[in-house]
């Protein structure tokens, strides 16, 4: 199984590399055109907004909680005996398994609900919203897989939740 996620999660950073980089590109050539040629593209600004930053969000997830890019406040825990420690660190990695499936579970149901929506581009084309909530509800579900599947190396202290800092290192694909 561990297999899997790694090369799941490696999809996932690459696909959110690629849509940064490709809204990098719509938004550079979306200012020239609006400043030097006074003609900007039409449903830059929607695909970026509706799109690709719902992309770059979702799927960059996953890289972030195991890289233990996340915000810890350590100042009374570590001062904690080790059983109790682990106690606690149980306590969160089971928690953050709950909160993210109940956002994984709240964002599907307010999914399929919009599933007919759609973004106007220009008067004449229009594009379903439906793979940006999909995206939203897949890169929830993924995370949440993760961080159960991270349970068991929460005594190791190798779970991505605890990890002390991150390696800094860019992303080896």
């Amino acid at each position: 199984m561990s297999r899997w996620i790694q090369i799941i999660e490696k999809g996932f950073t690459i696909l959110a590399i690629t849509s940064t980089f490709i809204m990098v590109c719509l938004t550079a050539a979306d200012a020239m055109g609006r400043y030097f040629l006074n003609q900007p593209i039409s449903g830059v600004y929607e695909i970026t907004e509706k799109y690709l930053m719902v992309f770059i969000v979702y799927l960059a997830f996953t890289y972030a909680y195991q890289e233990g890019a996340n915000i810890r406040v350590t100042i009374l825990v570590s001062r904690l005996p080790s059983k109790l420690n682990l106690v606690i660190r149980y306590f969160v990695q089971a928690f953050s398994i709950l909160f993210v499936g109940l956002l994984f579970v709240s964002a599907t149901q307010i999914n399929l609900e919009r599933f007919r929506e759609v973004v106007d581009l220009t008067k004449r084309l229009s594009l379903p919203l439906w793979p940006a909530y999909l995206v939203i509800s897949i890169g929830l579900l993924f995370l949440t897989l993760l961080i159960f599947f991270d349970l068991w190396n929460v005594k190791k202290g190798k779970s991505g939740l605890f990890k002390e800092e991150s390696s800094g290192e860019p992303v080896s694909m």
